[in-house]
């Protein structure tokens, strides 16, 4: 799986296939994942804003991880995107499990939906389709770990593992615009 960011990250397939994406291949994530590798570069401390594109026709996921870096005993660090009861949801916690930041609405199924996180070092925001659906206080740097990231799924071979499609994942050391995350959102014709 390619790193387009130049940093060369790219990740490993585990169980996991191709298919049509947003723009050229994505990840079908139907139980498989990828697995990129520990890095500094995963790790931003200030700030950070995580975005993708998912496409999904699963209504029932209520404890699903898409990306995932908040695993293997350090659940008080890192961060992760995912579904819970049906709504995308973005964490960073402070202690054990903490601060899950849950959209207002449920994920759309059966289209590509853009979704966003950010952080500021003050406060978490979740974005549907370049819309605020969210924010949560959250004073404080994101706790690194030194955890491989995983597109797909909470981990490998895990039941926490996301139903559908996942494609741009993008990972930024700092807080992206509410501007910025919708120019995002709607500067890529989703294919039907």
């Amino acid at each position: 799986m390619g790193d387009y960011s130049g940093h060369r990250l790219g990740g490993c397939l585990h169980k996991a296939t191709r298919a049509k994406g947003i723009d050229g291949n994505a990840l079908d994530c139907r139980g498989g994942c990828a697995v990129i590798l520990s890095s500094p570069l995963l790790s931003p401390a200030n700030a950070m804003t995580l975005e993708c594109w998912v496409r999904s026709d699963s209504a029932d996921q209520k404890n699903n991880w898409f990306v995932n870096r908040v695993y293997g005993g350090g659940t008080n660090t890192g961060y992760r995107m995912g579904l819970l009861d049906g709504k995308p949801c973005f964490e960073i916690p402070v202690t054990d499990w903490s601060h899950h930041l849950a959209a207002s609405k449920a994920l759309p199924l059966g289209r590509w939906v853009h979704l966003a996180g950010t952080f500021d070092g003050q406060t978490m925001r979740i974005y549907v389709d370049g819309e605020e659906c969210g924010s949560m206080d959250r004073p404080g740097p994101v706790n690194p770990n030194d955890f491989n990231l995983c597109l797909g799924s909470f981990a490998e071979d895990h039941a926490a593992h996301f139903t559908g499609l996942l494609d741009e994942v993008k990972l930024y050391d700092r807080a992206l615009s509410a501007e910025q995350i919708r120019d995002h959102a709607h500067s890529v014709s989703a294919p039907p």
